[in-house]
């Protein structure tokens, strides 16, 4: 019989990316993968820090399956239903914006495109400055704002006119906003594909004073940061700054395509009916299972746990640091950890080696040099200990 790898080869796209081409699975619970080998990988993937509670949790599932009877699709063009309005009322208690609407989308790039959008027709101007080194999507608006490898712009410019990149310099970005017309300046919290770089403090501030005073908005990225997988529901919290508009993804339904940009209200009293929309986004399974991932965080107090446990791996892996001076760096938030090597080959040889022996992690970095931890937030310090105990073996052997 054909493996997967082989059947996909055949009639898949080779465009797509892959950090392990003939891994194949058949399911996943919890933190485990099932492989069609029937092995039992412990997965630190959590699919690019997406499945926030887990693989299948029940109570996601069942909230999916509850209401895949119920409503599959109509369109919130079409008709208000509950689960629509129900998340939003529910992410209004947890973002930081006060007075905060939503709008739903499907991913993460389709955030970002919205944000921008907003930024521009609220504002009527058209300037964007983004950060070099960033990561937001691959959809030519969000790619406009994307250099965390700059491969992935090539064949496709012209991109978007009047977009900035910067670096973390204020001077630089202040003579921007001073002498161009900004719409909006874009960041992430922790920089994710360009090596889970931490912002500093200083710059977030700082950013935030500059939009303030030269009247631009700020959007806070919170793709792969946001619902607590830091150790806080957003990344921004770290560092006690509101932002304009919240990009959200990933975290958000525990696997499910859903994303959405969250603003306050009088912001978006600026976007025109109509002048922004979709059809499937908001779909009413995607938002049952995400107010089920909002409820399973809450209630485990997985936000907490995330501080904790990061905290407890951060350690160990200093401590790994001292003992394999290989690793040139260890740093992150919650669970959203980087450990830079500096060298991609060696981080190849590491995540091949851990897969071959039951535990998935995945790379990340321009060079992809930094081997990333995001294991589901439901992780316990048993699974971490035997996720350190492989990687601890694969340093040795690289």
């Amino acid at each position: 019989m054909k493996t997967l790898a082989l059947r996909g080869k055949k009639v898949l796209a080779p465009v797509l990316g892959r950090y392990f081409p003939e891994f194949e699975i058949k399911s996943g619970r919890g933190c485990y993968l099932y492989g069609t080998d029937n092995k039992k990988y412990l997965d630190f993937s959590s699919g690019i820090a997406a499945c926030s509670t887990g693989h299948a949790h029940p109570k996601v599932v069942a909230a999916a399956q509850k209401q895949t009877g119920k409503l599959i699709h109509i369109c919130i063009g079409v008709a208000n239903y509950a689960p629509y309005i129900e998340l939003a009322e529910s992410l209004a208690k947890i973002v930081p914006i006060i007075d905060a609407q939503f709008f739903f989308c499907q991913s993460g790039a389709e955030a970002v495109e919205a944000a921008l959008k907003l930024a521009k027709y609220a504002t009527k101007k058209p300037g964007i400055i983004a950060l070099r080194g960033a990561f937001h999507g691959r959809t030519l608006g969000a790619l406009s704002v994307t250099t965390s490898k700059m491969k992935y712009r090539d064949g496709y410019e012209p991109l978007l006119p009047e977009v900035y990149i910067a670096g973390p310099e204020l001077d630089d970005i202040e003579k921007l906003c001073r002498e161009k017309n900004i719409a909006a300046i874009i960041f992430e919290p922790i920089i994710g594909e360009g090596g889970y770089l931490v912002q500093s403090e200083e710059l977030v501030k700082g950013l935030r004073r500059l939009c303030d005073q030269y009247g631009v908005l700020l959007i806070a990225d919170e793709i792969q940061t946001g619902f607590g997988r830091t150790g806080k529901w957003f990344a921004v919290e770290h560092f006690g700054i509101k932002p304009d508009i919240i990009c959200l993804a990933k975290g958000i339904a525990s696997g499910f395509p859903l994303g959405g940009i969250a603003a306050a209200a009088e912001l978006m009293a600026k976007w025109s009916p109509g002048s922004h929309g979709t059809t499937y986004g908001g779909n009413p399974v995607c938002c049952a299972a995400s107010l089920a991932t909002i409820e399973v965080i809450k209630k485990a107090n997985l936000v907490s746990k995330a501080k904790q446990l990061g905290f407890y791996l951060i350690k160990k892996l200093h401590q790994l640091q001292q003992q394999f001076p290989a690793i040139k760096d260890v740093r992150g938030l919650g669970l959203m950890i980087g450990v830079d090597f500096q060298d991609s080959a060696m981080v190849k040889r590491i995540v091949n080696y851990c897969l071959a022996h039951g535990l998935v992690i995945i790379p990340t970095g321009a060079e992809g040099t930094v081997v990333r931890f995001i294991p589901p937030l439901i992780v316990t310090k048993e699974q971490i200990n035997q996720a350190l105990k492989i990687f601890t073996a694969a340093l040795t052997h690289a």
